[in-house]
């Protein structure tokens, strides 16, 4: 009997210990899915301090994507960001920026890796920090005939949808649209946090028309304008939801 029993008991330890050995491995060939795993224990303890958090894309090293006449992305969405972080708060709302100057948030992370990896890292620890989330950067492709905004929103969330929705219908009022709907994607990190995150691509620093309009100081003011009325409008949306 009691050899039974110690092989029995010696069965069960083998079988879990082999169950977290392949739980292990499947971890491991989803890179993504574990490391936002790893993560989930900082945001928990992430506390929310504004109503947005805007991420102005690149910064220091990172230069973006680089227009005709070195006009590079960092500085134009940074620039952007800053005129809608005036106009939001003009209407009250508290807003946090990912950075504020020219420089990446590699500081924000809360994990090792590569330089790029860091950025990331702390771009997507910031999201937490906010009721929603909106990350500006500006296109550049070979094409010079691919040009006008876009904006990606979480694949599969009705609310993220809706954010996106209400986003793109102010930015059409100002903005050509490279694609008539927001487009939905589920390999993009900061659209993965836990509160409602955008990304929007506000024109294309190859096309001529894009990059004319980009350079010009009132054309971002605009454009600030627009995707702050969209997340004005969205927001008044979200808090009433969540207080029903």
């Amino acid at each position: 009997m009691s050899r039974k029993f110690i092989w029995i008991t010696l069965s069960k330890r083998y079988i879990i210990a082999f169950g977290i050995f392949l739980l292990l491995m499947y971890l491991f060939t989803l890179p993504e899915s574990y490391h936002l795993a790893v993560l989930s224990t900082a945001v928990i303890a992430t506390p929310v301090k504004y109503d947005i958090v805007i991420d102005p894309g690149h910064g220091g090293i990172d230069s973006g994507g680089i227009g005709n006449g070195d006009v590079y992305e960092k500085d134009i969405v940074l620039d952007i960001a800053l005129r809608m972080k005036d106009y939001l708060e003009q209407y009250g709302l508290k807003v946090g920026l990912t950075r504020s100057g020219d420089h990446d948030v590699t500081h924000l992370a809360t994990k090792k890796g590569t330089r790029h990896q860091r950025d990331l890292d702390g771009r997507f620890m910031a999201m937490h920090e906010g009721l929603l989330g909106i990350s500006i950067h500006a296109n550049v492709t070979k094409d010079t005939k691919e040009q006008g905004a876009i904006v990606f929103y979480m694949r599969n969330s009705y609310i993220d949808q809706l954010y996106a929705k209400t986003v793109l219908e102010q930015i059409e009022k100002v903005q050509v649209l490279n694609h008539p709907d927001p487009i939905p994607r589920s390999n993009l990190l900061l659209l993965k946090a836990r509160p409602p995150v955008l990304l929007v691509e506000v024109g294309f620093l190859s096309n001529p028309d894009d990059l004319r309009k980009l350079v010009d100081p009132q054309f971002r003011q605009v454009m600030a304008e627009a995707i702050g009325e969209g997340v004005r409008r969205f927001y008044a949306l979200y808090r009433l939801e969540q207080s029903e």
